[in-house]
């Protein structure tokens, strides 16, 4: 009736309705990547020549070519030189991963008999929504209201709690297995510039940076997103532009959602090594390959490999994967049935038998009964 799945890296592949639709076939098939090729023009830094937002997204329009042709439905927070304000972009991120779980939600009324708790969850997705499109459509009053921006040194704000919602949401298998955000960039050393300082670099928010603990302690997938780092930083070494370092920190871009993000430096242009692979082009295909291959290793390694067999041995922390329908009940009595749950991944927070599981679900803490046969 289900398999079991392991908290760190086994989890479930839930099907992708996304908000923009690959035609394409291939191993990124219902993978959702959103590239930020960050700053824009008027914001870029610039050395020696080199213009970061231009080369920026000429790596990544190498990369969605790739990706697409893999499968891949690729989302880009810039597509010309147009500076997107910083506070801006995070927005439209959180705006494209609450969209694909609305249209899951969707596609599930049609599936099991719990149609009210359906659009229930359905209604607060648009809810959330709805404040994002607000933002968009005045970002300068409304981004400092919800959003840490300009971002408090003091570490004394607390996160909004429609803010807190739209991650709280976003803590979803759907997200978490599906999506990944990369914010690409080229590093500079500080004044007096060291031209000497080269290599790559990559940062991710995690629940453990004193600068987010008092903001907001419940970033969900720090565990994948640094597994996709250590993988390219890895990748960009081989290629010629050496590994530095994986750090958490509080950049906007990835602090401001709760979707799987990392943010790269991919070199730095105030190096002559760095910033001459940078501006070839060929050399910026070969890193386009290098993320295109890893975004396959990334997500071929947290798919679940599930056992022929499952085991009774069920703890809270574990993640199930309901390979069918199941009766939810709001206790261990099967009189208590209060609707179903179509096939997913479930987080287990309790237990009373071998076979009663109780799980978190959008209607609070339910219980399953798990057959053996």
């Amino acid at each position: 009736m289900y398999k079991k799945l392991f908290c760190v890296l086994a989890i479930a592949i839930i099907a992708a309705f996304v908000p923009v639709c690959s035609h394409a076939t291939g191993p990124l098939d219902g993978r959702v990547i959103i590239l930020d090729p960050g700053h824009g023009q008027g914001t870029s830094p610039a050395f020696a020549g080199y213009i970061e937002h231009v080369r920026m997204l000429v790596l990544a329009e190498k990369m969605r070519d790739i990706l697409e042709a893999r499968g891949a439905t690729v989302l880009l927070t810039r597509e010309n030189h147009i500076d997107i304000p910083l506070y801006v972009r995070p927005v439209m991120i959180n705006k494209w991963a609450l969209e694909a779980i609305r249209d899951q939600r969707v596609a599930q009324l049609n599936e099991q008999d719990c149609v009210a708790a359906l659009q229930a969850d359905i209604a607060q997705l648009n809810r959330s929504i709805a404040i994002l499109d607000k933002i968009l459509a005045n970002p300068q009053v409304y981004a400092p209201v919800y959003m840490n921006t300009p971002f408090d040194t003091t570490r004394t704000r607390v996160i909004h709690p429609e803010w807190r919602r739209i991650f709280e949401l976003q803590n979803d298998p759907l997200i978490r297995y599906n999506f990944m955000v990369v914010s690409l960039h080229s590093n500079a050393t500080g004044t007096p510039v060291d031209t000497s300082v080269n290599g790559a670099d990559a940062f991710f928010s995690t629940n453990c940076n004193v600068l987010n603990t008092t903001y907001f302690a419940g970033y969900s997938h720090a565990d994948v997103t640094y597994i996709f780092a250590d993988m390219l930083l890895d990748g960009i070494h081989n290629i010629g532009i050496r590994r530095r370092e994986i750090t958490p920190f509080h950049w906007m871009i990835i602090r401001e959602t709760n979707v799987p993000a990392v943010l790269v430096e991919n070199g730095f242009h105030t190096n002559a090594a760095d910033r001459g692979r940078l501006q070839d082009d060929n050399f910026l295909a070969r890193l386009a390959v290098v993320y295109a291959d890893t975004f396959e290793q990334y997500f071929a390694t947290i798919t679940p490999s599930y056992h022929k067999e499952p085991t009774p041995i069920v703890t809270s922390g574990q993640y199930l994967y309901l390979e069918q329908t199941m009766h939810l009940f709001a206790s261990t009595d099967t009189a208590t049935r209060v609707c179903a749950i179509a096939p997913q991944a479930v987080r287990v927070v309790g237990t009373h038998s071998p076979n009663w599981v109780q799980i978190a679900t959008w209607l609070g803490y339910k219980w399953i009964y798990l057959s053996y046969k």
